[in-house]
């Protein structure tokens, strides 16, 4: 059976995705030009030349392939180690495009003998002296997320299993006792790990269990990234998100606007005011429905804004703020000439010498809403997106999103878009337990103080030829660290105490501001640790990932078990 070449994407734009060839192809070219057969996209693969490197099958002998670099701006890099001119390449080895570029596996199947014997030495390039992050050494990531794997630098995982395969042939053919052997060196870091394992015929199968769980623990741990390189990595899966939403009534899905009726206080005529009225959870506008009241004064219940969100999933789910993309679950801001405003009892007659200011309002919330057509209502008030569209950086196009969950306890949101084109993914990590006040953090995101930038995209729709004006999102970077750990709820033997805040991450940022919710809070290995969600002028704040790995999954609250 002639063996078909597969080349599995391991990160990059097409990550996830598997090609097939023919071994028959007399060279099976990579690059991002037209006539490559192993294509990356022209925009977002940027680090791999047109024509980046050759795969080719040996003249001589069928088993034997070859891989040369096409004198790339970025170097080709087989298992860590650098190409220079053409190698052997083996089944399992990993193929990088360029120091920092899209990762691929090079494989065979049905793999020949002589690639499932074959293990490479890899050549790990000299690291700068670097102090590495404790909280490197707990990783934990959440199951049901899809991450994008990092590139290991040392023996690949790959390399460990054709060991194991090996492994396991011999232990079937001595029938005495087994010699085993086994080096396993990971560089992380700039600190070289080596381990012997020895073993006998009856402890084969414990050999490879451990060498198995060393295949579980490899890690790539690198020094601290800048801040540029951050950016550099991960500004194509930051996106822009547009959003409008308005309030409604559900049993008849009509809009709910905000009753205004003329007024004099204190002897100061005034054509419109807002009005309100008085229910158990304090003081709330009186809404009506606007198809009862179509005479009446009134301004809607209504917002619209800009924000962030970044990339958790390949198949289009992306990370934002609940009071983002659901703001009917937000504190309103009422329009300025709502105050002063006036109350109504509950005959509808405005109670005299009251006048109500946007202190007695406070913080309501369009979604708790106790009072419709002066009539109590429970659960029937809720809002609807008018629009929800996502822009890729430096992209003209606004992509329709729908949301896919809101958690119920903080302000984090997951939204879908639907494209066929595998999306490329932030790095999750959650490091509650072992982030520490003073760590580097970085933020990217899309604050609305920026300076815009446009676009005027000239119509090739005959039936449409008016041209439009877009806004073209650049992200902004910003750089600070960890200011203060608020923790939400906490207990010990002798008091329990709760934040009214919730648990966040105090930011010593202060140069995002409103536009930058919904973004990813960077560590200093370049993993999203927490997501930007709110500030007050002095700092800002950000929400934990923990709490996006709980919406990503359906962890029960309660063991009834």
């Amino acid at each position: 059976m002639e063996p078909k070449i597969k080349i599995k994407h391991q990160t990059g734009s097409k990550t996830g995705q598997l090609e097939e060839f023919a071994t028959d192809v007399r060279d099976l070219k990579i690059g991002r030009g037209n006539n490559c057969h192993i294509q990356f996209d022209p925009d977002l693969d940027d680090k791999v030349s047109r024509e980046h490197a050759t795969i080719s099958k040996d003249g001589n002998d069928a088993d034997t392939f070859w891989i040369e670099d096409s004198h790339s701006s970025n170097g080709l890099y087989v298992n860590g180690k650098k190409v220079e001119g053409k190698q052997k390449v083996y089944a399992g080895d990993q193929i990088q495009l360029g120091l920092g570029g899209p990762v691929i596996t090079f494989d065979l199947d049905p793999r020949p003998e002589s690639h499932i014997k074959k293990t490479q030495v890899v050549n790990i390039p000299p690291i700068k002296p670097t102090t590495v992050h404790n909280t490197a050494q707990k990783q934990t990531q959440s199951k049901t997320h899809p991450i994008q794997e990092p590139v290991k630098q040392g023996i690949g995982k790959e390399t460990v299993q054709r060991m194991v395969l090996e492994e396991r042939r011999k232990s079937k053919t001595n029938t005495l006792f087994i010699a085993a052997g086994i080096v396993i060196l990971v560089v992380v870091g700039g600190i070289g790990i080596a381990r012997r394992m020895d073993g006998r015929a009856g402890n084969t199968e414990k050999v490879i269990g451990r060498i198995e769980g060393e295949i579980s623990g490899l890690k790539s741990v690198s020094g601290p990234k800048t801040p540029a390189e951050i950016a550099e990595e991960n500004s194509d899966k930051v996106v822009f998100v547009e959003i409008a939403w308005k309030l409604i009534y559900t049993p008849t899905g009509d809009d709910l606007v905000h009753l205004f009726l003329p007024v004099t206080i204190n002897g100061v005529a005034r054509k419109r005011a807002g009005v309100f009225i008085l229910t158990d959870q304090g003081y709330e506008p009186r809404l009506v429905t606007r198809s009862t009241n179509t005479d009446a004064d009134y301004e809607p219940i209504l917002g619209a804004g800009s924000a962030s969100g970044f990339v958790v999933a390949p198949d289009g789910f992306i990370f934002t703020n609940r009071h983002v993309v659901a703001n009917w679950m937000t504190a309103y801001t009422f329009p300025d000439e709502t105050f002063p405003g006036i109350l109504l009892d509950g005959n509808g007659n405005v109670v005299p010498d009251v006048v109500v200011t946007k202190e007695m309002v406070g913080s309501w919330i369009p979604a708790g809403a106790m009072n419709i057509n002066n009539t109590f209502v429970s659960k029937m008030v809720d809002g609807v997106n008018l629009y929800l569209d996502v822009t890729f950086a430096r992209n003209d196009s606004r992509i329709p999103a729908k949301v896919a969950r809101i958690s119920n306890k903080h302000d984090i949101a997951m939204i879908k878009i639907d494209i066929p084109k595998v999306l490329p993914t932030v790095d999750l990590y959650d490091n509650y337990h072992t982030i520490k006040t003073g760590d580097v953090i970085t933020v990217l995101g899309y604050p609305g103080a920026s300076p815009s930038q446009v676009a005027q995209i000239r119509s090739q729709d005959f039936f449409n030829i008016n041209p439009q004006i877009v806004r073209i999102p650049i992200p902004t970077l910003s750089q600070g660290n960890i200011g203060r750990l608020v923790k939400g709820t906490s207990q010990s033997s002798d008091v329990n105490y709760y934040s009214s805040f919730g648990d966040s991450f105090q930011l010593t940022i202060n140069s995002t501001g409103a536009g930058n919710s919904g973004g990813p809070l960077f560590d200093d290995q370049g993993r999203v640790i927490g997501i930007f969600t709110s500030g007050n002028g002095m700092m800002t704040f950000a929400v934990p990932i923990k709490y996006g790995f709980e919406l990503m999954g359906i962890d029960p609250v309660i063991d009834s078990r």
